[in-house]
């Protein structure tokens, strides 16, 4: 699952060309990625600006989860760039935890803690993240009244919301 919201403006092209360097947080450029000789992302051009969320649509094995595993610094691409706030995610991979909050597919935690504390060590793990922005997100997501339960008791739309909370740790 990736999700966007583009301020209204269904064209990321024609929203990019406006777009100075400062705002652009993520450039990709050529991106390409072949397995043996089949191609499941093929020259992805795409400029994203601070405020813009971008989503993936298309049937399956159309190249959206490669995309995003590119992006996120677990695939390698084949070809092309990516660059962070401005800086090449092949010369510093630690901009991903730096910069970047995504979940593919569903999300993971752990089970026996709460959602808080599951919160809480993904924190940790990104670093600089004061408990304030914890109870911001919870409350922004909804859950601020149950994050004291364990994850496992969740249900699937509460895990996706802990879920969205996380990415927006680094934001």
């Amino acid at each position: 699952m990736v999700t966007t919201h583009l301020n209204r403006s269904t064209d990321a092209s024609a929203a990019a060309a406006t777009a100075t360097p400062d705002d652009v947080v993520l450039e990709v450029r050529g991106l390409t990625k072949r397995f043996g000789a089949t191609v499941a992302v093929d020259h992805l051009d795409m400029t994203i600006r601070r405020g813009q969320v971008l989503g993936f649509l298309g049937p399956n094995g159309s190249g959206k989860s490669t995309t995003v595993s590119m992006v996120l610094g677990l695939v390698t691409p084949t070809e092309g760039t990516i660059h962070i706030m401005g800086q090449s995610l092949a010369e510093d991979p630690s901009l991903v935890s730096r910069h970047v909050g995504a979940i593919i597919e569903n999300p993971a935690f752990y089970p026996y803690l709460s959602g808080r504390d599951n919160l809480r060590a993904q924190a940790t793990m990104v670093g600089g993240v004061p408990e304030s922005r914890i109870d911001e997100l919870l409350k922004l997501v909804n859950m601020e009244d149950r994050a004291g339960g364990k994850y496992k008791t969740f249900s699937l739309g509460m895990k996706q919301r802990i879920g969205i909370a996380s990415t927006l740790l680094t934001n």
